[in-house]
């Protein structure tokens, strides 16, 4: 008699941590960077060939080893690939899942973002929260509703305290992704956390630590915890549709725009 099939526990895993601080650049992550943005720019266009190594190395002041990691760090983000005999080619940037690739393309220039790419953006991110709460509020256990409590028990320690606001928002964002019990929430979310550090001063309009942005979350945690999965996907739609616009505002200002391109710019 062929043996029973046992069905396999939920995995069991352990708080979601705050992201870590950011370590300072290497030289190679340094050159990576600026390659990057030049490819993202169009600078170095699809199909054609990096600059040989020994000129990148007197270009970028470093010696041929840094060099060599860079590219490589280029390869991992699906910008560049080595061809024999040829050199290595440089790739469609857009063809690249890469949140560096994604934070380049947001702020092409220091100071500077592309409100067209913001936009793509947050629509896409609004659509992905939107599914991922109602999910998670059909999915959750009790487990993650405590884990969401705790959270917001200090995010209301943390309201005089933006940086701090900010990063906990990020961790409550995360166990909502975690309590979809969908893998690719969870990735996401990660993808989503690493792009929105580039852009903290601008999206943080849209999440304030203040006592009304704190009822909005309680709020949302109460519609997940009671699992009304259509009450939670109408209050993150509702927040992003007022948010959106705050912070496509933000960004032209941020970037010099006169109010009256910014209402040419809203209105074509």
């Amino acid at each position: 008699m062929p043996p029973r099939s046992r069905k396999l526990p939920r995995q069991v895993r352990g708080p979601v941590e705050p992201e870590p601080e950011a370590a300072a650049p290497r030289k190679a992550d340094r050159v990576a960077r600026d390659v990057l943005a030049r490819i993202v720019s169009g600078e170095l266009a699809i199909g054609t060939i990096l600059p040989r190594e020994d000129e990148l190395a007197a270009h970028y002041k470093v010696n041929r080893g840094v060099v060599r990691e860079a590219v490589k760090l280029l390869e991992v983000h699906r910008l560049v690939r080595p061809v024999r005999r040829r050199g290595t080619v440089v790739l469609d940037a857009h063809a690249s899942m890469s949140p560096e690739v994604l934070a380049a393309m947001l702020a092409p220039q220091p100071g500077h973002v592309d409100r067209h790419v913001l936009g793509a953006f947050l629509e896409v991110r609004a659509i992905i929260d939107a599914e991922m709460t109602s999910l998670a509020a059909t999915r959750r256990t009790q487990a993650d509703v405590r884990a969401m409590r705790a959270v917001l028990a200090e995010l209301e320690d943390a309201l005089g305290e933006p940086a701090r606001y900010a990063r906990l928002g990020q961790q409550l964002g995360r166990l909502v992704a975690r309590a979809s019990q969908n893998p690719l929430f969870e990735m996401l979310g990660a993808y989503n956390v690493r792009v929105a550090n580039e852009l903290e001063s601008i999206l943080s309009v849209a999440r304030p630590p203040s006592r009304a942005h704190l009822d909005g979350l309680g709020l949302l945690v109460r519609l997940v915890d009671k699992k009304d999965a259509d009450g939670a996907r109408r209050i993150v739609q509702s927040f992003h549709a007022w948010a959106i616009p705050r912070i496509l505002a933000t960004a032209a200002l941020a970037s010099g725009a006169p109010p009256a391109r910014l209402t040419k710019d809203r209105s074509s």
